[in-house]
């Protein structure tokens, strides 16, 4: 009993070691990203060298997209990795490896996001090719972050128990800023157009549509709709209701 005893400590002890060791590096990852450029608060890092002009674009069209939500204030900055190697996608991205990005919120107060073109302001997906559309690479850094402030505004434990058309639908909301046009989602909606189904789109257009509704058709507040979401039943049904 001792001897196992202490190898359930030692394993133990181990396993916090490499914890406490990961948790450091998700906070402090500077060291393996050696290109970095600012605009204002917001920050962009990556392994890989790049324009500092087209990364100051980038960040102030993402920064404005920001200063639309409420929980956002120039006075906290924030830090974006882009992770051009695998590995190191591996690394930051963990069990999310293949995502378009991550908020390790609240291991970390950064966001990770994977290889891309700043040049085009584009993040290049696990495919290879551009993500095309309006997901640019200003979304992606806008989105995440959103999630970053969503969680720092309520918490950790609120924040998981969000309804995933909540915490992935208002960071959409901020990400996509003026390119969403509520009347082509609503029909869209109406109609079942695959990229309202979440889970074969890998999209979150059903759920921007839903908080959009919420926030700007009812009136809601954004600490509102996070203190106190309504079932996503309901606003579904409300959406189909609603007069045009």
């Amino acid at each position: 009993m001792p001897r196992i005893k202490t190898a359930v400590l030692r394993i133990a002890g181990a396993s916090a070691a490499l914890f406490l060791s990961y948790s450091a590096l998700l906070c402090v990852p500077q060291p393996l990203f050696s290109f970095s450029a600012q605009a204002d608060n917001l920050t962009l890092h990556s392994d890989r060298q790049f324009s500092a002009v087209a990364a100051q674009q980038v960040l102030a069209l993402a920064e404005a997209k920001l200063a639309t939500s409420p929980l956002y204030s120039k006075d906290r900055g924030h830090h974006v990795f882009l992770c051009n190697a695998r590995w190191r996608q591996m690394l930051f991205f963990n069990k999310d490896y293949g995502v378009g990005g991550v908020a390790p919120y609240p291991l970390s107060p950064h966001v990770f996001l994977r290889d891309a073109e700043v040049e085009d302001n584009r993040l290049i997906s696990p495919r290879g090719t551009p993500v095309a559309g309006d997901r640019t690479l200003d979304y992606f850094i806008a989105h995440e972050i959103t999630h970053q402030l969503t969680g720092e505004a309520i918490g950790p434990l609120r924040y998981y128990r969000l309804p995933q058309w909540v915490r992935e639908g208002y960071a959409d909301y901020v990400g996509k800023g003026n390119s969403f046009n509520y009347a082509e989602a609503r029909r869209a909606f109406l109609a079942g157009a695959p990229e309202m189904d979440w889970k074969r789109s890998g999209l979150y257009c059903r759920f921007h549509l839903l908080v959009a509704y919420e926030l700007d058709h009812r009136g809601w507040s954004v600490a509102r709709l996070l203190k106190n979401p309504p079932p996503q039943e309901a606003v579904e049904a409300e959406v189909v209701a609603e007069t045009p």
